[in-house]
C-alpha cells in the first residue's frame, strides 16, 4: 500500500505547489486592473477560503483515515451521486488544464520561442505529466519532494531580487470595496485547487498532528506569493495592469548583475518546473475521477481520453492573451462552485452524519 500512497510531507509540497504556481503569472496585473492596489485584499480574502478548504479536508481525514472520498459520498449519498460528483471534478481539472496550459504557452511563446507553435509544447509537456499520472502516487510526492530544494532555492533568489528592485510605493485606498469583491468574484476559480486533496484522500498517510505540516506548506505558499505580489505592485505600481507575467517582470528590473547575464531568466527556470508538477497533480487527480466514474476501466483509458479532448481543445481555441482572460473570467468561475459550495456542504454533511452517530 505504501507504494500507492504518498507521506504526509509530500502532500504538503504537492499543496505548496498548485498554491503558489497558477497565481505569479497573469493574477497579479489582473486583480490590479479591477482593484487597484487592494488586489492585495483580494489575495488575502481567497486564501481564507483556500486554507478553510485545507481544514475541512483535515477534519474529514481524521474521522475517516482509510476510506476514499468517492466511497464516502457513495456510502452516505448513492451511486448515482457519485457519478455526477466525480464527472463534475473531471471537467473542473480538465478546465484548469487546459487554462494553465494556455497561461504559459502565451508566457513562453511572447518571451523566448516566439516563431514556435503549439506542437513543440505539447512534445514537451504531454509524455511527462502523462508518466507522472500514470504512476503511483508515491512516485509523484516522491519526485515533487526530489525537486522541492531546488524550487525554494530558485523561489527565494527570485523573491529577494524582485524586493531589492522596489523603488516606490503606491497610494493605497484607491479602489472601493465592490470593486475588491468584484475582483474575487472574478478570479475566484484562481484558488480552491487544494480540492486535489479530496481525490487523493485515501492515498495520503495521515498520523495525528500532520495537520501542521499541511498548514504550514500552504501558509509558506500564502507568504511567497504575497511577497511577489508587494513587490510586483510597488515596482510597476499605476502600469501594473500593462504587465502580465508578474514574476518575470519584476525580476526584469535587474537585467543583469556583476555580468552573469540576465538573470530574469531564473524565473523562466521556476515557471518551468512548476508548469510541470502543476500539471501532473492535476492530471493524476483527473485519472482518479475518471476510474471512480468508469471503475473497469484502466487508467491507460483515462489518459488516452484526455490526450485525445485535449489535443483537440488546444488546436481548436484562439491562444491569445484576450482570450485565455476571458476564458478565465467568464467560464472558469462557475467551476469554483465545485471547490467552494459543492465539496465543504458535502464534508460538512460527512462530519455531522459521523457526530450523530458516535453520539448514538
Amino acid at each position: 500500500m505504501k507504494d500507492k500512497t504518498m507521506n504526509i510531507w509530500q502532500a504538503g509540497i504537492c499543496v505548496f505547489i498548485i498554491i503558489f504556481a497558477n497565481k505569479i503569472l497573469l493574477l497579479p496585473s489582473l486583480l490590479y486592473s479591477i482593484a487597484n492596489i487592494e488586489g492585495m485584499w483580494t489575495y488575502l480574502i481567497s486564501f481564507i477560503f483556500e486554507i478553510g478548504l485545507i481544514t475541512l479536508f483535515i477534519f474529514v481525514k481524521r474521522k475517516y483515515r482509510n476510506t476514499s472520498f468517492a466511497e464516502l459520498i457513495r456510502k452516505k449519498l448513492g451511486v448515482i451521486t457519485t457519478k455526477i460528483f466525480y464527472i463534475l471534478l473531471c471537467l473542473f481539472f480538465f478546465c484548469k488544464l487546459i487554462l494553465i496550459y494556455n497561461v504559459t504557452y502565451i508566457f513562453f511563446k511572447d518571451l523566448i520561442y516566439q516563431d514556435s507553435g503549439s506542437f513543440l509544447f505539447i512534445i514537451c509537456l504531454l509524455p511527462i505529466i502523462n508518466y507522472l499520472a500514470y504512476s503511483s502516487s508515491r512516485v509523484l510526492g516522491r519526485t515533487a519532494q526530489l525537486f522541492f530544494p531546488i524550487i525554494l532555492i530558485v523561489l527565494i533568489f527570485c523573491t529577494v531580487t524582485s524586493l531589492i528592485s522596489v523603488n516606490d510605493m503606491p497610494l493605497f485606498f484607491q479602489s472601493s470595496f465592490s470593486n475588491v469583491m468584484l475582483a474575487f468574484i472574478k478570479h475566484i476559480s484562481s484558488f480552491g485547487d487544494t480540492i486535489f486533496l479530496f481525490v487523493f484522500m485515501d492515498k495520503i498517510e495521515y498520523k495525528k498532528g500532520d495537520g501542521k505540516k499541511l498548514y504550514f506548506f500552504a501558509g509558506l505558499a500564502v507568504l511567497f506569493v504575497l511577497l511577489i505580489e508587494i513587490a510586483f505592485y510597488f515596482s510597476y505600481t499605476y502600469t501594473s495592469f500593462m504587465h502580465p507575467y508578474a514574476i518575470f517582470e519584476t525580476m526584469g528590473n535587474i537585467k543583469d548583475y556583476g555580468g552573469l547575464g540576465r538573470i530574469d531568466a531564473v524565473a523562466v527556470i521556476l515557471v518551468i518546473i512548476l508548469t510541470y508538477f502543476q500539471m501532473s497533480i492535476y492530471l493524476k487527480s483527473f485519472t482518479i475521477s475518471f476510474k471512480e466514474i468508469f471503475p473497469k476501466l484502466s487508467i491507460n483509458y483515462a489518459l488516452i481520453f484526455f490526450d485525445f479532448l485535449f489535443l483537440i481543445v488546444v488546436y481548436l481555441f484562439i491562444r491569445n492573451l484576450e482570450r485565455t482572460v476571458l476564458y478565465a473570467e467568464s467560464v472558469l468561475p462557475y467551476f469554483s462552485l465545485i471547490s467552494f459550495v459543492l465539496v465543504p456542504i458535502t464534508c460538512i454533511v460527512f462530519l455531522i452524519l459521523k457526530r450523530k452517530r458516535e453520539d448514538k
